[in-house]
């Protein structure tokens, strides 16, 4: 019986360290592709690209809301740039 308990607690210890891989890997690869999707949005508004690589997920989704709000360029870039400021 204590065989069987601790081969099914190893099971599920391996289980949910392999789903936790992929959560992480899925998630990076979501960063990436939303990173990828501002970069055109960004040399429209004259901001360098490579602040992308600073920003955490929450700017970037941020970034990514105001850019679909469809505002005026320039305020469009100056909400960008306050975002990118306070990183």
């Amino acid at each position: 019986m204590t065989r069987t308990f601790t081969a099914l607690a190893t099971a599920a210890v391996i289980a949910v360290s392999g789903v936790s891989a992929v959560s992480a890997q899925t998630m990076g690869e979501g960063l990436n592709m939303l990173q990828a999707a501002l970069v055109s949005d960004f040399n429209r508004l004259n901001i360098p690209v490579d602040t992308l690589n600073d920003l955490t997920l929450g700017q970037i989704v941020a970034i990514k809301n105001i850019v679909e709000a469809e505002d005026d360029d320039s305020q469009t870039k100056g909400q960008i740039e306050a975002i990118i400021a306070n990183n």
